[in-house]
């Protein structure tokens, strides 16, 4: 169960007193310097449901299951077209010059329903390996906080030329030791249900809390900032629920942040995989967030989870996928989010499981 805390404050002095801060604004309403705001569901800019104007209940793939050193970029299009997708996900392993060999494959053959934070790949991390945290949102450092919302601007701008609905953000993180290592250790001694268990995620809740106040400041200023160009760019956000304990937004998070951006265009983006995990651990309840978000998500991640282990295929892992799909309603943007550890039979066979079930669900 998760524990709403009843004196859960947010302390975001600096940024209420900050003179470029903007109020959220809802359709038609002045924005900042004048500027009209744009780009919500109720003003949609040109194309802004193009995601969805043929197939609403369509079932996409993020391109996170290929081995990208192994496959040209064209090629990939055609594989996702062969395996009976019609929409992608596309996703921040993806550098400039694997995007340019794809992209003439992609248009017209191929809809993008999201694209993962960062895309594609920022030349000036070539070296490391591609993540949605390669920059942290959440960064008290101005240097690492502004390239990460110049990059996700540059993600945003790319789903617009895409005509993608949404882009999907990893937040960052509370800076504190994760405790995942030790969490782990109680749940595979079969103690993350006694007292053991119950007393330590007590302590970490203790110790995120007092930390957590500079660093969810720093995500709703970088989140100003990205929800303007959202709404100029008509492309929504998501910010995703995350895996890791320490990591940004908790369940109360999300509807901090949601609130503090109502009537703007960022939205929930539920990862099935992530929460699986965490109600494993004992820290919220998948159910929880479906019922309390749903009614402002955007899009989801299908995947399964084993244990602590997720980004299995659906329909083979251990969630309960009943209380899952009365949430996948007609407009929201459903991935496939699978890594390369899953076969391409058990991928198919996740394909037909979600289809089936979306299929017999009232």
């Amino acid at each position: 169960m998760p524990v709403h805390n009843p004196d859960y404050k947010l302390l975001t002095d600096s940024l209420k007193t900050d003179s470029n801060r903007s109020t959220h604004r809802f359709p038609g309403q002045i924005g900042p310097r004048g500027c009209p705001s744009t780009g919500s569901p109720s003003n949609p800019q040109p194309g802004f449901y193009r995601a969805y104007e043929k197939k609403r209940d369509m079932i996409g793939i993020s391109t996170c299951w290929w081995n990208l050193e192994t496959i040209p970029g064209d090629r990939l299009i055609s594989e996702i077209i062969d395996l009976g997708f019609e929409g992608v996900e596309l996703e921040y392993r993806i550098t400039n010059a694997f995007y340019q060999q794809m992209r003439p494959q992609l248009i017209g053959k191929l809809r993008v329903l999201s694209i993962h934070n960062f895309f594609p790949k920022p030349e000036e991390r070539a070296k490391e390996q591609g993540s949605g945290d390669l920059f942290l949102l959440s960064a008290i450092d101005r240097d690492e906080r502004e390239a990460a919302v110049k990059y996700t601007i540059r993600t945003i701008e790319h789903a617009n030329d895409l005509e993608a609905q949404a882009v999907v953000l990893h937040l960052g993180h509370v800076d504190m030791t994760n405790p995942m290592e030790r969490f782990r250790e109680l749940y595979k001694s079969g103690k993350i249900d006694q007292e053991e268990g119950a007393t330590f995620l007590e302590e970490q809740r203790q110790v995120r809390k007092n930390k957590q106040g500079r660093y969810l400041d720093a995500v709703l200023f970088s989140l100003e900032k990205l929800n303007q160009q959202a709404e100029r760019q008509g492309v929504f956000i998501g910010i995703e629920n995350r895996y890791h304990f320490h990591e940004i937004p908790d369940y109360e998070e999300i509807g901090l942040i949601l609130g503090e951006f109502d009537g703007g265009n960022v939205r929930y983006w539920h990862d099935a995989g992530h929460a699986g995990v965490q109600e494993n651990l004992g820290i919220c309840r998948h159910k929880d967030l479906l019922e309390a978000y749903s009614d402002r998500m955007i899009g989801i991640h299908l995947h399964d989870v084993h244990g602590l282990d997720d980004h299995l295929s659906p329909g083979q892992g251990e969630l309960n996928y009943e209380e899952i799909i009365p949430f996948l309603k007609p407009d929201l943007i459903k991935i496939m989010e699978v890594h390369p550890k899953v076969g391409k039979a058990e991928l198919l066979e996740g394909f037909r499981f979600i289809q089936e079930a979306m299929t017999k669900s009232p």
